[in-house]
């Protein structure tokens, strides 16, 4: 009986530490492609505004329950978001687009951008929730620990901006 026991805790654990890994994975893909959709924004000239929309829309698969409209209800199907993220993307200022959409981890989504030798380079980072602790220290309580991680990016297309914008 307890040998069966432990076998379930340790398959219990197993399956969560999977899971968690599939999460972290799929995070740092969209992460990465939020990233270059970033970068690309910067070559071409948008300000930081528009940049930033662009890496939330990305990663909107790993952000959680959405907040903004309706605190998370559904809305009229994957038309319906879809028509969100179109309206979203239009927004002129950070007071309109969290009031089209807005996802409880896009809290934890920054970016910075650096140009340097004729490229956009865009450094992002994400917040990435962790059902279990990494470390050990924090699974008995020994080290501070939030709940989350950090997963970065790194994305560097050629600055076409500068060739026509003063920067």
């Amino acid at each position: 009986m307890l040998e069966s026991l432990i076998v379930l805790v340790v398959l219990l654990a197993a399956f969560h530490f999977l899971y968690d890994f599939a999460y972290a994975a799929v995070a740092r893909t969209l992460l990465e492609n939020g990233a270059a959709s970033a970068a690309r924004a910067d070559a071409v000239g948008l300000n930081d505004f528009q940049q930033a929309k662009s890496l939330r829309v990305g990663m909107i698969p790993v952000s959680g329950r959405r907040l903004v409209p309706d605190g998370g209800r559904h809305v009229a199907g994957a038309g319906g978001e879809l028509a969100l993220v179109r309206t979203y993307l239009q927004a002129r200022d950070w007071a309109e687009a969290d009031g089209i959409l807005d996802y409880e981890r896009w809290e934890g989504l920054s970016h910075t951008v650096r140009r340097d030798g004729g490229l956009s380079r865009v450094e992002a980072t994400f917040r990435a929730p962790v059902g279990m602790p990494w470390r050990l220290g924090a699974l008995f309580g020994y080290a501070p620990w939030d709940g989350t991680r950090a997963l970065r990016a790194d994305w560097a297309v050629e600055d076409h901006a500068s060739l026509y914008l003063s920067r």
